[in-house]
């Protein structure tokens, strides 16, 4: 049992991580990897350009991104909520701003905030995916499957909804339609993170059956 345990504190574990949820309008790819210098420059540029036009939404979103991407998540919060109050409807601040609360542990925030954005962006695999995740950490385990389930009519090679659709299936222990979600995974995504996880889940799951190929 020990090692069937295991499998599922991998997978539980990576459910809710950013590994599996996605923003929108990530404009500054690398931020993660950029030298303090590189970002401290970005920063001051969107800062002044904001300062000029205090509703410049696009270099609000840019600046919020920057902030999320290299941790500073306080500075992040405040940046989407200063988004949402120029404008309301703007989805892709709210899915940031839902996402950030599913990050920092504030599940009430963050379903309040993917709702909303859902609202404006009904047909966004990405809202879909991300609302799933929040419902999942709030152990809503029924809503979080429909919500993969939609995101993957929507589009169905979201990776991440495949992800998260083959952990409720392993929660569930129904194992061979976690391990068809994992495969897909793979497939689609090959050289992912996520792609490594699943095979290794596949693997702890099929010696655990012993129907492990030899």
């Amino acid at each position: 049992m020990t090692r069937f345990a295991y499998v599922l504190v991998v997978v539980l574990v990576m459910v809710t991580s950013s590994a599996m949820i996605s923003r929108a309008d990530v404009t500054l790819s690398g931020a993660e990897a950029a030298t303090p210098e590189q970002v401290l420059l970005v920063i001051g540029e969107l800062e002044s350009r904001i300062a000029e036009n205090p509703t410049d939404i696009e270099a609000l979103i840019e600046l919020g991104n920057i902030y999320y991407e290299t941790n500073m998540l306080d500075a992040a919060l405040a940046t989407y909520i200063t988004v949402t109050e120029i404008d309301s409807t703007h989805a892709g601040a709210r899915l940031n701003l839902g996402t950030l609360y599913t990050d920092m542990g504030h599940l009430d925030d963050a379903v309040h905030e993917l709702e909303m954005a859902l609202g404006f962006d009904p047909e966004n695999p990405m809202i879909v995916t991300n609302l799933g995740s929040a419902y999942y950490g709030q152990r809503r385990y029924s809503d979080a499957v429909d919500m993969y389930r939609v995101a993957l009519h929507l589009d169905p090679s979201n990776v991440e909804a495949h992800f998260n659709m083959g952990v409720a299936f392993a929660d569930a222990q129904v194992f061979d339609e976690a391990i068809r979600e994992w495969e897909k995974v793979v497939e689609l995504a090959p050289e992912s993170a996520a792609a490594g996880i699943c095979r290794d889940n596949i693997q702890m799951i099929s010696e655990f059956r012993g129907d492990a190929k030899p």
